[in-house]
This record gives C-alpha cells, sequence and structure tokens, in this order.
C-alpha cells in the first residue's frame, strides 16, 4: 500500500513540475493567427554609408510571438532576406551592413524594406537611402579586378572583348565592336564596371569550340613575375567571379598559373551559365581541376601568379551544322578570398 502511494506522490510531482516550467519557445499555435504591431516597423537611420563601416537595424514589436520576415531590394533582382520569430525586432536579430543574397549588390541609391508575416497580409515597408555602396570588410581579399581600379593585361589573341564603360586605354585588340555590345547591356554587378568577351561576328564554330582568350596577371604584365598574397591552405583559398548568362551558348574555362610559367595554367574550372541574370561563382582552390596529373601535386595558392579565362561555345563542334550565334559573356569583379567567399 505505501509503495502505491509513493508512486502516486511522484506522479503528481512530475505533473506538477512540467506545469510550472517556463515556456522556453515562442508560442507555435499563436504564430499562426493575425498579428497586432505595438511599436511600428522603424529602421535605426534613414540614411547609411556602407562604405564606412555603418550598419543599420531594424525594430517593431508585437503583441505575441509572430514569424516574421525582412526583404530589402533595391533593383529587381537585389535581395537582402532576414527572418525570426518572436515578439520584437531589434538590433540584435535584424542589423543590416549592406551586403546581398542575390546580386546586383546594393550601390548608392534608396533601398526599400519590407516587413511581412507567414500568417498575416499586411506589409510596412520603409525607405533607406545609401550614400555609398559597401566595402568588403574582409582585409584578406586579394582583389584581382573589377575592371576600374585594379591591373588587367590582355594576351589574348585575336582579343576580341569590349569594355563596357571602361576608360579608353584598356588594351583590346581584334575583333572587338564598341557598338556590338553597347554599354548598360546588363545591369552592373557590384555599381562598377564590368567586361563583356565576345566576338563581333556570329560564332561560326570552324570545328572548334574556342572563340576567344583573356589573360590576368598578379603585376598586370608578365614580367617581373609576382604572386597574389594568398594563405597556404588550397581548401580555404576561394577564386570569385561575378558571372551573367548572356543566352548564348557560353562555355567559361577558367585556369590559374603556378609559379613562373606564364604559358601553362595548371588547374582550371568549367563555368556554364544556366542561371538567369548574374550569379556569383565561388570555388576553392582546392576543387579546381588539374590540367595533368603532376600538375595536381602542386597545389599551392601561395604561387598563384596569373588567370586564364577563355571564352568557349557550349554546342557539339561534332555536328556540321553548328549554330551561327553570337557566343559572348560577361563578367565582373575577380577576387581570391582566404578562409571563406567573398560575401558581396
Amino acid at each position: 500500500m505505501k509503495k502505491i502511494i509513493g508512486i502516486v506522490l511522484l506522479i503528481t510531482l512530475v505533473i506538477a513540475s512540467c506545469r510550472n516550467k517556463e515556456q522556453l519557445g515562442p508560442d507555435v499555435v499563436g504564430l499562426l493567427g493575425p498579428v497586432t504591431i505595438v511599436e511600428p516597423f522603424a529602421v535605426s537611420s534613414s540614411s547609411v554609408n556602407f562604405s564606412t563601416g555603418e550598419k543599420v537595424f531594424f525594430t517593431a514589436k508585437f503583441e505575441k510571438d509572430a514569424q516574421w520576415t525582412i526583404t530589402i531590394t533595391e533593383t529587381d533582382s537585389t535581395k537582402k532576406v532576414i527572418t525570426g520569430i518572436g515578439k520584437e525586432i531589434n538590433a540584435e536579430n535584424a542589423t543590416w551592413t549592406g551586403i546581398t543574397d542575390v546580386l546586383p549588390s546594393f550601390i548608392a541609391g534608396t533601398a526599400t524594406a519590407t516587413l511581412s508575416f507567414q500568417s498575416d497580409p499586411i506589409t510596412p515597408s520603409l525607405p533607406i537611402t545609401i550614400t555609398a555602396k559597401r566595402i568588403s570588410d574582409n582585409s584578406t581579399d586579394v582583389l584581382v579586378t573589377n575592371f576600374v581600379s585594379a591591373p588587367v593585361k590582355n594576351f589574348g589573341s585575336p582579343g576580341a572583348f569590349q569594355p563596357t564603360d571602361w576608360p579608353s586605354d584598356f588594351p583590346y585588340t581584334g575583333n572587338s565592336d564598341p557598338s556590338a555590345f553597347p554599354a548598360g547591356s546588363y545591369s552592373l554587378p557590384d555599381g562598377d564596371k564590368y567586361l563583356i568577351m565576345g566576338p563581333q561576328v556570329p560564332f561560326q564554330g570552324n570545328g572548334s569550340p574556342y572563340v576567344d582568350l583573356l589573360r590576368i596577371y598578379a603585376t598586370g604584365a608578365m614580367t617581373p613575375v609576382q604572386y597574389f598574397p594568398l594563405i597556404a591552405d588550397p581548401t580555404k583559398v576561394y577564386f570569385n567571379i561575378m558571372v551573367y548568362n548572356t543566352g548564348t551558348p557560353t562555355w567559361l574555362q577558367i585556369a590559374l598559373f603556378e609559379n613562373e610559367d606564364l604559358n601553362n595554367p595548371v588547374r582550371h574550372i568549367d563555368i556554364k551559365p544556366t542561371w538567369k541574370g548574374w550569379k556569383l561563382i565561388s570555388v576553392k582552390y582546392s576543387d579546381f581541376v588539374a590540367n595533368t596529373p603532376d600538375a595536381g601535386l602542386k597545389l599551392d595558392p601561395q604561387k598563384i601568379s596569373g588567370i586564364q579565362i577563355v571564352l568557349l561555345s557550349n554546342v557539339s563542334t561534332a555536328s556540321p551544322a553548328l549554330p551561327t550565334t553570337q557566343v559572348k559573356a560577361a563578367f565582373d569583379h575577380i577576387t581570391f578570398t582566404n578562409n571563406a567567399p567573398y560575401q558581396p
């Protein structure tokens, strides 16, 4: 009898303990109902200069827990999304440093922040004036070129490159025609100039997918040979490039040179755009494919001395009737980063 009474008392104590426990998470049932905003959606500053490291945060309070989303846009595709669950939006859960989730990057202009909820159609929004775009806060980023401020030297032939809003002294030669690819053909991916690479005339094939080639060296020239300042671990060095899908059968083969041999790249990757608009491609150096078996033994990021970009046509050369399509590629902001991919 005493044993039974003891068991009953134990169960009673357990039930009481469970009832007295504080709720650890949001009220799931409450998330499904309408949202009552008790403090309106606001931003810490209506104007921000991201280039100096400034940031903004959003605030709002609700009567009960809500599943919320803040979507920040500037163009049709530029987007930054911040999400959370709770009764309050504040600096701890909704701070923005100017980064984007989807290219193009946020640049000087007016962005719009919109607050939305999973279970309520209300969508308050507010403008934010960006006085200057964000500059990478990673001091180890190595900018190869954004086609504005870093050196580029073209050692390709025939050199069918078209600079979009590029300084007049850019060393391009050969088949390029300034009228073929007018400035503004595509949106600016990070607020600066970009490069369009492609021939003046439609691609005929001639039994080969090759269209043209561009080489960029660490010094902007072949001599003296220098190296990009990268760490030694090939699994933590990233090659980053913004690529635009031009809608033509484009195939970019990007290869890297090591050591002093600037004629024979040792490793490469292939990029065949299938997406819409601009996309940031980030690849670990260790994921580049060796051009020859012995090249795979090097893998020394601290000896990377140059980059080769080859424009190819992504069509079958086995067909005698290749399409007469003008193959072209647009790309920008070629960057090496240490320890993490580039964050636009």
